[in-house]
């Protein structure tokens, strides 16, 4: 049975899949630098919060201790923090990212990041109490914003998917 495409529709064909290919590799490589900058800002605020508040708070030994490898391996507990942080979730992000409200990249990472917060301070916030949880809490919130816009600012930028907001007059 003949083709009903001739050689150039395929060509054409070919070249926008490349090109559709090109712009997702652009994607996720933008959103994984946007992950690795926002992880280093939340990693240095939570060893600052881990040095002052530990061991009553320590963030990386209650992932390990939640993914099962005891409360004592914190440095595992921290690469996994870290791979989610500058991979799974840069990954997520670029996949899902333009659906989510926001006028620009750097919102919708806000918004994103709001979304993983959620999910954090259920997960890691059984295991506090009184004033810890209260810093727990105001801890994680403020450096999930700071990961979410530095996620989407990055990204945005290297992606050239960077909205300008309007300026209030």
């Amino acid at each position: 049975m003949a083709s009903s495409h001739s050689g150039a529709e395929e060509e054409s064909e070919g070249f926008d899949r490349t090109a559709e290919r090109e712009d997702e590799l652009r994607a996720a490589v933008g959103a994984v630098a946007g992950g690795i900058v926002g992880t280093t800002v939340m990693t240095g605020v939570l060893l600052a919060v881990n040095a002052i508040y530990a061991p009553e708070i320590s963030v990386f030994a209650t992932l390990a201790e939640l993914a099962g490898v005891g409360a004592n391996n914190v440095a595992l507990g921290m690469a996994m923090f870290l791979g989610a942080g500058a991979l799974a979730w840069p990954l997520t992000f670029a996949t899902l990212g333009a659906y989510l409200p926001g006028r620009t990249r750097a919102q919708q990472g806000i918004v994103f990041s709001l979304v993983l917060w959620t999910g954090f301070v259920v997960a890691f916030g059984t295991h506090y109490a009184g004033m810890d949880l209260a810093v727990f809490v105001v801890t994680s919130i403020v450096t999930h914003v700071a990961y979410g816009y530095l996620l989407g600012f990055v990204a945005g930028r290297l992606t050239g998917h960077r909205e300008t907001p309007d300026l209030a007059v």
